[in-house]
């Protein structure tokens, strides 16, 4: 007669190994079914049974309630690990339109940021019927070189794809002067940009580390010599048109000084905020901006997520 342990790791292994189901299991030992049944509850109780569920999308999941969990997130979103830079951000543009798209319904206003992250966002988001959203950019929207990555073009495409309203922002993401800059934010085309910007129901916005790499270098409107002053510098991330130091905090540069657009400390007041980053690199910004408690949706690529946790 078997003791009562040897009868559970007899009933474990015939169920999880022999793949016997729990009837045949009783018929074969001569006990009940509800026997069984608790002998196999009783074999995970006791640790002699341990369910590990393996699935890719395992390791994600977890990292996604760790970190919302860590940073009072209300939701977070993780792209896989991919081959590349231009895939990385591809699969998290394409996470924000999906999330977007679930939304859009419940809000009346988008705000969005610029740059290659959010460019991918609205290649991705699909053709649909949004006729109650208006799109708003969040920062200065013409330029001159890369037009298809400034917030105008981008709120354009997305209005069209939405098939809804949309503002422009008159305005370039950076003046040619500080004189320049009060000139147009003098004016009230740009000063009611900024007022719907700051009343957006949800913001949108990607995170860059211009010590690195950023979309103020790929459109051209930092030099070589300003880069260097930035890696001199205590300045670890920019988000719109703000550059900030690793707690979070602003920092005045002469760069800084002649972009036009929400600042962080505007950011912060927005009702919903949305920050989409991909790239190692982006991890020691994206941390610094989650310290400060004002991010409410999160979509990352693996690699930032690992940083995080």
């Amino acid at each position: 007669m078997l003791n009562r342990d040897d009868l559970i790791i007899k009933v474990a292994t015939l169920f999880y190994e022999a793949d016997l189901t729990q009837t045949e299991i009783a018929k074969r030992l001569k006990i009940s079914r509800p026997t069984v049944s608790h002998l196999l509850k009783e074999a995970k109780d006791k640790g002699i049974v341990r369910i590990s569920i393996q699935h890719s999308k395992m390791n994600i999941t977890k990292m996604q309630s760790e970190i919302a969990l860590k940073y009072n997130l209300k939701n977070v979103l993780i792209s896989p690990k991919s081959h590349g830079t231009l895939l990385d951000k591809n699969l998290v543009g394409s996470l924000c339109a999906e999330f977007i798209e679930q939304i859009a319904p419940t809000i009346s206003s988008l705000g969005i940021g610029w740059g290659t992250t959010m460019y991918e966002f609205v290649q991705s988001a699909s053709y649909t019927n949004f006729s109650d959203l208006e799109i708003i950019p969040l920062m200065g929207g013409f330029g001159i070189s890369d037009v298809k990555f400034h917030s105008n073009h981008l709120a354009f495409q997305l209005a069209e794809k939405y098939n809804c309203s949309v503002v422009y922002f008159y305005a370039p993401a950076f003046a040619e002067s500080i004189e320049v800059k009060h000139t147009f934010e003098s004016t009230n085309l740009v000063q009611e940009i900024y007022k719907k910007g700051k009343s957006v129901d949800l913001a949108i916005t990607g995170v860059g580390n211009p010590a690195k790499t950023s979309t103020y270098q790929r459109l051209g409107y930092i030099s070589t010599e300003e880069k260097e002053k930035i890696k001199s510098s205590t300045i670890i991330g920019d988000v719109l048109a703000t550059l900030f130091d690793r707690d979070g905090n602003s920092v005045s540069t002469p760069i800084s000084d002649r972009m036009m657009g929400m600042t962080l400390e505007d950011l912060e007041m927005v009702k919903e905020v949305l920050v989409v980053a991909s790239g190692e690199e982006k991890i020691i910004s994206v941390e610094a901006l989650l310290n400060k408690g004002f991010i409410d949706y999160l979509i990352i690529d693996e690699e930032i997520a690992n940083g995080l946790v």
